[in-house]
Protein backbone atom coordinates (compact mmCIF):
# COMPACT_ATOMS: atom_id res chain seq x y z
CA UNK A 1 0.00 0.00 0.00
CA UNK A 2 1.46 3.50 -1.13
CA UNK A 3 1.28 6.13 1.35
CA UNK A 4 1.78 7.11 5.21
CA UNK A 5 2.40 3.35 5.56
CA UNK A 6 4.43 2.16 3.21
CA UNK A 7 5.55 2.38 -0.08
CA UNK A 8 6.29 5.66 -2.42
CA UNK A 9 4.43 8.57 -2.02
CA UNK A 10 4.36 12.23 -0.71
CA UNK A 11 1.64 13.90 1.14
CA UNK A 12 -2.09 12.24 1.14
CA UNK A 13 -5.16 13.93 -0.09
CA UNK A 14 -8.18 13.71 3.08
CA UNK A 15 -10.15 11.04 1.12
CA UNK A 16 -6.74 8.95 0.94
CA UNK A 17 -6.02 9.00 4.27
CA UNK A 18 -9.65 7.19 4.68
CA UNK A 19 -8.43 4.61 1.57
CA UNK A 20 -5.39 3.92 3.64
CA UNK A 21 -7.18 3.17 6.51
CA UNK A 22 -9.53 1.03 5.30
CA UNK A 23 -6.14 -0.78 3.78
CA UNK A 24 -4.66 -0.32 7.48
CA UNK A 25 -7.77 -2.83 8.68
CA UNK A 26 -7.45 -5.33 5.11
CA UNK A 27 -3.89 -5.88 5.79
CA UNK A 28 -4.26 -6.30 9.89
CA UNK A 29 -7.88 -7.53 10.01
CA UNK A 30 -8.07 -7.76 13.92
CA UNK A 31 -5.14 -5.49 15.07
CA UNK A 32 -6.97 -2.03 15.59
CA UNK A 33 -10.33 -3.17 16.51
CA UNK A 34 -8.48 -5.52 19.02
CA UNK A 35 -6.50 -1.92 20.62
CA UNK A 36 -10.05 -0.76 20.42
CA UNK A 37 -12.07 -3.33 22.12
CA UNK A 38 -9.71 -4.04 24.57
CA UNK A 39 -10.84 -0.37 25.84
CA UNK A 40 -14.26 0.30 25.01
CA UNK A 41 -15.80 -2.99 26.05
CA UNK A 42 -14.20 -2.60 29.78
CA UNK A 43 -15.27 0.87 29.81
CA UNK A 44 -19.07 -0.17 28.54
CA UNK A 45 -19.27 -3.03 30.74
CA UNK A 46 -18.40 -1.03 33.67
CA UNK A 47 -20.92 1.88 33.01
CA UNK A 48 -23.64 -0.83 32.44
CA UNK A 49 -22.94 -2.35 35.98
CA UNK A 50 -22.90 0.98 37.28
CA UNK A 51 -25.92 3.00 35.50
CA UNK A 52 -27.62 -0.08 34.00
CA UNK A 53 -27.40 2.07 30.44
CA UNK A 54 -25.79 0.54 27.50
CA UNK A 55 -24.07 2.72 24.70
CA UNK A 56 -27.31 3.43 23.01
CA UNK A 57 -29.05 4.27 26.52
CA UNK A 58 -26.48 6.55 27.91
CA UNK A 59 -28.01 10.05 26.56
CA UNK A 60 -31.13 8.93 29.41
CA UNK A 61 -29.32 8.98 32.69
CA UNK A 62 -29.16 12.07 34.63
CA UNK A 63 -27.15 14.81 33.82
CA UNK A 64 -24.71 14.64 37.08
CA UNK A 65 -23.98 10.96 35.29
CA UNK A 66 -23.77 11.61 31.74
CA UNK A 67 -21.05 14.67 33.18
CA UNK A 68 -19.09 11.97 34.28
CA UNK A 69 -19.33 9.35 31.49
CA UNK A 70 -18.40 12.15 29.08
CA UNK A 71 -15.31 13.38 31.40
CA UNK A 72 -14.18 9.57 31.23
CA UNK A 73 -14.50 9.26 27.65
CA UNK A 74 -12.76 12.51 27.13
CA UNK A 75 -10.03 11.88 29.84
CA UNK A 76 -9.32 8.61 29.43
CA UNK A 77 -11.17 6.05 26.49
CA UNK A 78 -10.07 8.28 23.52
CA UNK A 79 -6.53 8.77 24.52
CA UNK A 80 -5.87 5.44 25.22
CA UNK A 81 -7.21 4.35 21.86
CA UNK A 82 -5.58 7.06 20.02
CA UNK A 83 -2.24 6.17 22.16
CA UNK A 84 -2.53 2.61 20.81
CA UNK A 85 -3.55 3.30 17.37
CA UNK A 86 -0.85 5.63 16.71
CA UNK A 87 2.29 3.61 18.28
CA UNK A 88 0.67 0.67 15.91
CA UNK A 89 0.74 2.50 12.99
CA UNK A 90 3.95 3.73 13.70
CA UNK A 91 5.39 0.00 13.98
CA UNK A 92 3.42 -0.71 10.44
CA UNK A 93 5.73 2.20 8.92
CA UNK A 94 8.95 1.48 10.31
CA UNK A 95 8.67 -2.28 8.87
CA UNK A 96 8.34 -3.82 12.30
CA UNK A 97 5.82 -6.25 12.50
CA UNK A 98 3.10 -4.63 15.25
CA UNK A 99 2.82 -6.83 18.80
CA UNK A 100 -0.41 -5.97 20.93
CA UNK A 101 1.97 -6.53 24.01
CA UNK A 102 4.82 -3.70 23.14
CA UNK A 103 1.70 -1.33 21.72
CA UNK A 104 -0.36 -1.78 25.21
CA UNK A 105 3.29 -0.82 27.14
CA UNK A 106 4.11 1.98 25.15
CA UNK A 107 0.00 3.13 24.95
CA UNK A 108 -0.26 2.74 28.93
CA UNK A 109 3.52 4.25 29.27
CA UNK A 110 2.04 8.01 27.15
CA UNK A 111 -1.36 7.79 28.31
CA UNK A 112 -1.13 10.66 31.51
CA UNK A 113 0.24 12.88 29.29
CA UNK A 114 -1.91 12.05 26.29
CA UNK A 115 -4.79 12.57 28.79
CA UNK A 116 -3.81 15.70 30.34
CA UNK A 117 -3.51 17.47 26.77
CA UNK A 118 -6.67 16.27 25.52
CA UNK A 119 -8.15 17.58 28.07
CA UNK A 120 -6.61 21.15 27.95
CA UNK A 121 -7.16 21.42 24.57
CA UNK A 122 -11.17 20.59 24.64
CA UNK A 123 -11.21 22.98 27.79
CA UNK A 124 -9.08 25.60 24.91
CA UNK A 125 -11.95 24.64 22.52
CA UNK A 126 -14.88 24.40 23.73
CA UNK A 127 -13.96 28.22 25.78
CA UNK A 128 -13.39 29.31 22.37
CA UNK A 129 -16.76 27.99 20.75
CA UNK A 130 -18.80 30.03 24.13
CA UNK A 131 -16.65 32.58 23.37
CA UNK A 132 -17.05 33.86 19.39
CA UNK A 133 -17.45 29.79 18.14
CA UNK A 134 -14.79 31.27 15.07
CA UNK A 135 -11.97 30.72 17.83
CA UNK A 136 -13.33 27.28 18.69
CA UNK A 137 -13.48 26.08 15.45
CA UNK A 138 -9.71 27.51 15.01
CA UNK A 139 -8.32 26.12 17.93
CA UNK A 140 -10.22 22.11 16.66
CA UNK A 141 -8.06 22.60 13.76
CA UNK A 142 -4.85 24.07 14.98
CA UNK A 143 -5.34 21.07 17.86
CA UNK A 144 -6.29 17.94 16.16
CA UNK A 145 -3.18 15.97 16.24
CA UNK A 146 -2.65 17.02 19.85
CA UNK A 147 -2.94 12.98 20.97
CA UNK A 148 -1.25 11.74 18.79
CA UNK A 149 1.61 14.26 19.07
CA UNK A 150 1.87 14.04 22.95
CA UNK A 151 1.68 9.90 22.23
CA UNK A 152 4.27 9.51 19.87
CA UNK A 153 6.85 12.48 20.18
CA UNK A 154 7.21 11.98 24.11
CA UNK A 155 7.30 15.45 25.31
CA UNK A 156 5.25 16.99 27.59
CA UNK A 157 1.63 18.48 26.69
CA UNK A 158 2.54 21.77 26.60
CA UNK A 159 5.18 20.72 23.48
CA UNK A 160 2.40 17.87 22.24
CA UNK A 161 0.17 21.81 21.86
CA UNK A 162 2.49 23.41 19.85
CA UNK A 163 3.49 20.38 18.22
CA UNK A 164 0.38 19.73 16.87
CA UNK A 165 -0.15 23.93 16.56
CA UNK A 166 3.28 23.75 14.09
CA UNK A 167 2.00 20.97 12.33
CA UNK A 168 -1.52 22.09 11.22
CA UNK A 169 -0.65 25.32 10.40
CA UNK A 170 -1.08 26.00 6.77
CA UNK A 171 -3.24 22.81 6.29
CA UNK A 172 -6.35 23.82 7.85
CA UNK A 173 -8.61 23.22 4.98
CA UNK A 174 -7.06 19.80 4.74
CA UNK A 175 -7.69 18.63 8.00
CA UNK A 176 -11.16 20.33 8.16
CA UNK A 177 -11.93 17.99 5.15
CA UNK A 178 -10.32 15.50 6.83
CA UNK A 179 -12.50 15.85 9.93
CA UNK A 180 -15.85 15.67 7.56
CA UNK A 181 -14.77 12.61 5.76
CA UNK A 182 -13.64 11.28 9.63
CA UNK A 183 -17.06 12.49 11.12
CA UNK A 184 -19.01 10.89 8.33
CA UNK A 185 -17.84 7.41 8.25
CA UNK A 186 -17.32 7.11 12.04
CA UNK A 187 -20.94 9.26 12.85
CA UNK A 188 -23.09 8.06 10.55
CA UNK A 189 -23.27 4.09 11.38
CA UNK A 190 -23.66 4.92 15.27
CA UNK A 191 -26.47 7.46 14.50
CA UNK A 192 -28.48 4.78 12.35
CA UNK A 193 -27.93 2.01 14.18
CA UNK A 194 -28.61 3.85 17.29
CA UNK A 195 -31.88 4.55 15.58
CA UNK A 196 -32.59 0.89 15.39
CA UNK A 197 -31.32 -0.62 18.58
CA UNK A 198 -31.92 2.43 20.87
CA UNK A 199 -34.88 2.24 23.36
CA UNK A 200 -35.34 2.98 27.23
CA UNK A 201 -34.01 -0.13 28.43
CA UNK A 202 -30.96 -2.38 27.14
CA UNK A 203 -30.91 -5.79 26.48
CA UNK A 204 -28.06 -8.60 25.45
CA UNK A 205 -28.57 -7.39 21.51
CA UNK A 206 -28.64 -3.76 21.89
CA UNK A 207 -25.44 -3.91 24.19
CA UNK A 208 -23.68 -6.47 21.81
CA UNK A 209 -24.34 -4.57 18.77
CA UNK A 210 -23.60 -0.76 20.71
CA UNK A 211 -20.03 -2.21 21.70
CA UNK A 212 -19.07 -3.28 18.32
CA UNK A 213 -20.07 0.15 16.86
CA UNK A 214 -18.61 1.94 19.33
CA UNK A 215 -15.56 0.06 18.89
CA UNK A 216 -15.31 0.80 15.49
CA UNK A 217 -15.95 4.30 15.78
CA UNK A 218 -13.53 4.74 17.88
CA UNK A 219 -10.90 2.30 16.14
CA UNK A 220 -11.35 4.14 12.36
CA UNK A 221 -11.42 7.67 13.71
CA UNK A 222 -8.14 6.75 15.73
CA UNK A 223 -6.77 5.17 12.75
CA UNK A 224 -7.34 7.44 10.31
CA UNK A 225 -6.02 10.42 12.85
CA UNK A 226 -2.63 8.58 13.19
CA UNK A 227 -2.44 8.39 9.34
CA UNK A 228 -3.09 12.08 9.51
CA UNK A 229 -0.72 13.14 12.06
CA UNK A 230 2.19 11.36 10.15
CA UNK A 231 0.71 12.92 6.93
CA UNK A 232 1.37 16.33 8.70
CA UNK A 233 4.81 15.45 9.37
CA UNK A 234 5.39 14.34 5.92
CA UNK A 235 4.16 17.67 4.92
CA UNK A 236 6.06 19.85 7.10
CA UNK A 237 9.58 17.73 6.63
CA UNK A 238 8.95 17.82 2.99
CA UNK A 239 9.44 14.12 2.77
CA UNK A 240 7.89 11.02 1.94
CA UNK A 241 5.29 9.95 4.55
CA UNK A 242 6.26 6.37 4.40
CA UNK A 243 10.16 6.96 5.37
CA UNK A 244 11.37 9.55 7.79
CA UNK A 245 12.71 12.66 6.63
CA UNK A 246 16.59 12.31 6.30
CA UNK A 247 16.47 9.16 4.44
CA UNK A 248 17.23 10.63 0.57
CA UNK A 249 18.99 13.56 -0.05
CA UNK A 250 22.29 15.14 -0.85
CA UNK A 251 25.52 13.05 0.65
CA UNK A 252 28.00 14.13 3.63
CA UNK A 253 29.74 17.32 1.93
CA UNK A 254 27.60 18.78 -0.70
CA UNK A 255 28.04 15.21 -2.55
CA UNK A 256 25.52 14.08 -5.69
CA UNK A 257 21.66 12.71 -4.71
CA UNK A 258 21.92 9.60 -2.63
CA UNK A 259 21.40 8.10 0.87
CA UNK A 260 22.05 10.62 3.08
CA UNK A 261 23.61 10.00 6.41
CA UNK A 262 21.73 10.08 10.22
CA UNK A 263 24.38 11.22 12.00
CA UNK A 264 24.26 14.98 12.44
CA UNK A 265 28.11 15.04 13.16
CA UNK A 266 28.61 14.60 9.60
CA UNK A 267 27.89 17.52 8.74
CA UNK A 268 28.89 21.08 8.99
CA UNK A 269 25.59 23.08 10.87
CA UNK A 270 25.33 25.33 7.75
CA UNK A 271 25.38 22.62 5.35
CA UNK A 272 23.17 20.26 7.00
CA UNK A 273 19.74 19.38 5.16
CA UNK A 274 16.72 19.35 6.98
CA UNK A 275 15.66 16.00 8.18
CA UNK A 276 16.02 13.37 10.99
CA UNK A 277 18.71 12.99 12.72
CA UNK A 278 19.89 9.80 15.28
CA UNK A 279 20.78 11.63 18.83
CA UNK A 280 24.18 10.60 19.48
CA UNK A 281 24.07 10.79 23.08
CA UNK A 282 20.05 9.25 23.10
CA UNK A 283 20.75 6.96 19.89
CA UNK A 284 16.73 5.30 20.62
CA UNK A 285 15.82 8.98 19.98
CA UNK A 286 15.88 11.18 16.10
CA UNK A 287 15.25 14.39 16.34
CA UNK A 288 15.00 16.83 13.61
CA UNK A 289 16.89 19.63 11.72
CA UNK A 290 15.50 22.65 10.83
CA UNK A 291 17.31 23.77 8.24
CA UNK A 292 15.77 27.32 8.32
CA UNK A 293 17.56 30.79 9.02
CA UNK A 294 19.06 30.31 11.35
CA UNK A 295 19.42 26.98 11.47
CA UNK A 296 18.43 24.75 14.20
CA UNK A 297 17.21 21.50 16.17
CA UNK A 298 12.90 21.74 16.22
CA UNK A 299 11.46 20.47 19.78
CA UNK A 300 10.17 16.92 17.76
CA UNK A 301 11.18 13.70 18.39
CA UNK A 302 10.47 9.75 17.56
CA UNK A 303 11.64 6.89 18.01
CA UNK A 304 15.10 5.49 16.01
CA UNK A 305 13.46 2.87 13.48
CA UNK A 306 15.18 -0.78 14.07
CA UNK A 307 16.62 -0.83 11.04
CA UNK A 308 18.06 2.71 11.69
CA UNK A 309 19.13 2.02 15.08
CA UNK A 310 20.83 -1.23 14.08
CA UNK A 311 23.07 0.46 11.19
CA UNK A 312 23.93 2.88 13.51
CA UNK A 313 25.23 0.77 16.08
CA UNK A 314 26.99 -1.33 13.36
CA UNK A 315 28.91 1.67 12.68
CA UNK A 316 29.68 2.63 16.02
CA UNK A 317 31.27 -0.58 16.82
CA UNK A 318 33.21 -0.36 13.27
CA UNK A 319 34.08 3.69 14.56
CA UNK A 320 35.35 1.90 17.97
CA UNK A 321 37.08 -1.00 16.85
CA UNK A 322 38.93 1.40 14.58
CA UNK A 323 40.16 4.00 17.34
CA UNK A 324 41.40 0.34 19.19
CA UNK A 325 43.52 -0.56 16.47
Amino acid sequence: MSGPTGGAGGPRRAYQLVIDAFGLYRRYPLLFLVLAAAVVLPYEVIVLVATGAGPFEQGSVDFTVSLWLSLTDLALVAPLVSALHIHAVREVREGDEPRLGSIARQGLKVLPVVAAVSIVSWLGILLGFLALIAPGIYLMLRWFVVAQAAAIEGEGWVDALRSSGRLTEGHYGHVFVFAVFVGVVAAVPVFLVGLAFGGDSTNVASFLVGVSVQVLAYSFGALATALLYFDLRARMEGAPASVPAGQGGPTPQGGPPGPQSQDPRDYAEEERPKGWYVDPGNPTRMRYWEAGDPPRWSTATTRTPRKIREAWDARERESSGANMG
